[in-house]
């Protein structure tokens, strides 16, 4: 057949081929000519609507060219939010820190008082 026909013409013409729509072979059938129909990728393969998406951006430029420019705004899209969420780490670990010295700092505080009033701090408030 060298004229193209439309999908609904190549669906009703399988089927007249095969025997009609309740023949019990039609599954086996679509799978052999999913697989090795010579309109559907490789032979042996069945082919996904992605494989058949990709197939059609890789064979026009410009969709290649548009193809790669998502890729690259997406690949820098993931590393913005990888390195922002280890800002946010850091940040509540700082912030952690920073609270702990804080502490340090006014037990230091309170002892160094402790010492110039002469009295010893209680035992219980060293346990801290």
């Amino acid at each position: 057949m060298d004229k193209k026909m439309t999908m609904e013409a190549r669906i009703e013409a399988f089927y007249r081929q095969s025997g009609g729509p309740h023949n019990p072979r039609i599954d086996k059938l679509l799978q052999k000519h999913l697989l090795y129909g010579k309109d559907h990728g490789m032979p042996g393969y069945r082919e996904t609507f992605a494989d058949a998406l990709m197939d059609v951006v890789l064979q026009d430029p410009s969709l290649l060219l548009l193809f790669e420019r998502i890729q690259r705004s997406r690949v820098a899209r993931s590393d913005h939010s990888k390195w922002e969420a280890l800002e946010q780490r850091l940040e509540r670990r700082f912030q952690k820190i920073e609270a702990e010295l804080q502490a340090i700092q006014a037990r230091l505080d309170e002892l160094a008082g402790c010492m110039e009033s002469g009295s010893m701090p209680k035992i219980d408030s060293l346990d801290r």
